[in-house]
């Protein structure tokens, strides 16, 4: 688990090999240099992974920018991904910016992990 500011993510493999982080808390200023830096270290792995935001209680600008360098950098790495929400909080956010069309935003883990499985195999292409 890791920690910074008032956000915490946990990573754990799921049997088909994704790494599933969750993250609760709140995603700010203090907390996004943590997420870039475990979002980092997975794409330096070239490892598939799902973000599950569900447990977010606030989503802020530093926040919503390595969501979106993110989506960058897994297309330019090859690495598929997810991100799970739920709820007003993270989805009202992505919603009144205008990304939650350039995330692959899923409202459950099972769709998320499937929407991964999908990239796997383009990518396998």
């Amino acid at each position: 688990m890791r920690s910074a500011g008032e956000v915490s993510i946990h990573l754990r493999v799921h049997p088909d090999g994704v790494v599933i982080a969750v993250l609760t808390g709140d995603l700010d200023r203090l907390g996004a240099p943590a997420l870039a830096e475990v979002l980092g270290e997975l794409l330096a792995d070239r490892q598939d992974f799902v973000l599950d935001l569900r447990g977010l209680g606030f989503l802020g600008v530093a926040g919503l920018e390595v969501l979106l360098d993110t989506a960058r950098a897994t297309t330019r790495c090859g690495v598929a991904w997810a991100v799970v929400t739920w709820g007003s909080v993270v989805n009202r956010v992505l919603d009144a910016v205008g990304v939650s069309s350039v995330l692959p935003v899923h409202p459950t883990l099972i769709d998320a992990l499937a929407e991964v499985e999908v990239e796997r195999a383009e990518h396998a292409r």
